[in-house]
Order: C-alpha cells, then structure tokens, then sequence
C-alpha cells in the first residue's frame, strides 16, 4: 500500500474515531493499517514541513468536527457537544474553540461560516509536491544507499522529535560536512544547545497546555499537586483522577460505592453528580 493511500485510510479511521482520547485511536490506527502513532507523526511532519504532529492534527480536526457540530445541530446545546467530543467542561471547550478560529462557539453558530478544515489542508499538501519529494532531491540520486536513507530518517527525526525545519537541517548537513563531523552527531549538539537556551520553557509545551485542557486542570502549580499525590508522570493522569482528588475520594474503588450509595450515573467519563458536600456526608456515615 502506498504511503497516500495508508494516510487516506489513516485520516477516515481518525474521523471514525474522533470522540476517542489520542492513545485509543492511535491503538485503532495501529490496528488497521499496521503503523504506529510515531509513523503517522514522520510522514505528517514531512507533508507539512514540522507544522503538525499527529497529535496535533487530532487535535484540530476533534475541534473542526465539534464546530461542525455546533453549526449543523442549532438545537443542541453546546454543553452536550462539548461533552461529546470528550472536552472536560464547556470553559475548556470554548477556549479551545478561541484559539483556533477566534470565535467563540456561539459566535460560530450564529454566523454560520465555512471553517478551515486541517484535513483538506493536509489533503492539498499530499496532491502537491511534498516535503519528502524535497528532500529526496537533495540526495540527487534515485536509488539511495543505506547510508543515504540513514541520513533521510536523520532529516525526519530533527523534524519530528527536535522541531527543527527543512532549511535548519540543511544548514547544519552543509557546516557537517565542512567540518567533517557527522550529521546526526552535529544534530545532537545543536538541539542541545537550543535545549540549554530555552530551558526555562521547556516544560511550557503545547502538548502539555493542551493535555492540562483536556483534563480539566487550571494551572501548572495544580498539576505538580497531582503528580506528587499520585506519584506519577504528567501524561499518567486522568480527568478522573484529577476529579477524584478536588473531591477528596480516597481511591476509583470509593468512587464506586459512593456512586451505588448515592445512585449516581457515570456520564460522558466524569464522576457527576457528585460534590463535595456529598463525599463529606459520605464520610461522616461511613467513619
């Protein structure tokens, strides 16, 4: 199969799949076309010269389709979709929604505009010449030796793991060259030092800001709250834990009896209706 034709079913899947957290549809993905969210993450990264990951195009098309939504369906209310499309709470949502088209969801149902679609764009880039067509050309030379594709996956990992653009990279293979050091070491060297530079954001990620949305934490001070309770990293959290922590529940298997005492439902993954004054009485009945 065709690396167009394995991203076309790759981007169906993920519409198919689109209410699923990011690690569930890399599972189906991986599943269904035998290649994992790290493949998926190279070849977008080379289509769109490092502007997205596969994460991030996630990320997009979720908000693209829940926009739609708004759109299509005038009648239902934006909680619910917000819900649906597995944001934490509308406040998240509505941000989210801000950020990408600087609008609120309101905003965009009563206009009622055409929005960009990252798939369509993405869809462009692949009916052009790509990035991966650039590059190749750089190697002049239609049947590439092991040493050359080495120096490719070299190109492909500065992009997708050190963030680095095409020009970057042939920068640096150029003053390799003249120096007679080798490609990927120099590479190392380079991304360390922007590394050391900018070490004081380096936990500021967009990954990180828009996992903390997607859980529903406020702020950085909060989330090293939960990784110390839990002793865990960041991406180990869940919007549960986080939910079971602000209530005071000693564990999921509390959660469970406080849901059978109280009978309460489990709804759209969020321990509702529970509060605090609950858990409190709880508690106190159970000493």
């Amino acid at each position: 199969m065709s690396k167009n034709k394995v991203l076309d079913t790759a981007l169906s899947l993920i519409d198919k799949y689109i209410q699923l957290n990011h690690k569930e549809i890399a599972r189906k993905l991986y599943a269904e076309t035998g290649y994992c969210d790290q493949d998926f993450n190279k070849f977008i990264a080379v289509i769109t010269s490092g502007e997205l990951t596969l994460r991030e195009y996630i990320r997009k098309r979720r908000l693209y389709l829940a926009a739609l939504n708004i759109v299509n369906n005038p009648d239902k209310s934006i909680v619910d979709i917000s819900l649906e499309f597995g944001y934490s709470d509308q406040t998240a949502f509505a941000r989210a929604i801000k950020r990408d088209y600087g609008k609120t969801p309101a905003e965009i149902r009563k206009e009622n505009k055409n929005l960009p679609d990252v798939r369509k764009i993405l869809e462009n880039r692949l009916s052009n010449k790509s990035r991966l067509d650039s590059i190749l050309e750089r190697f002049e030379s239609d049947n590439l030796s092991n040493t050359d594709w080495n120096y490719f996956e070299e190109f492909i990992r500065a992009s997708d793991e050190m963030g680095f653009d095409t020009s970057t990279c042939c920068l640096i293979s150029e003053l390799s060259e003249k120096l007679s050091v080798p490609f990927g070491h120099l590479l190392e060297k380079c991304f360390d030092m922007a590394i050391d530079y900018n070490n004081d954001e380096e936990y500021h990620t967009n990954e990180i800001t828009e996992f903390m949305e997607e859980i529903g934490v406020q702020n950085e001070d909060e989330m090293m709250e939960l990784c110390d309770y839990y002793d865990c990293k960041w991406y180990e959290l869940t919007f549960v834990k986080v939910i079971i922590y602000r209530l005071g529940i000693d564990s999921s298997e509390e959660l469970e009896k406080m849901w059978k005492y109280y009978n309460c439902q489990w709804t759209h993954g969020a321990p509702f209706p529970l509060t605090k004054q609950m858990v409190q009485d709880y508690h106190n009945k159970h000493k």
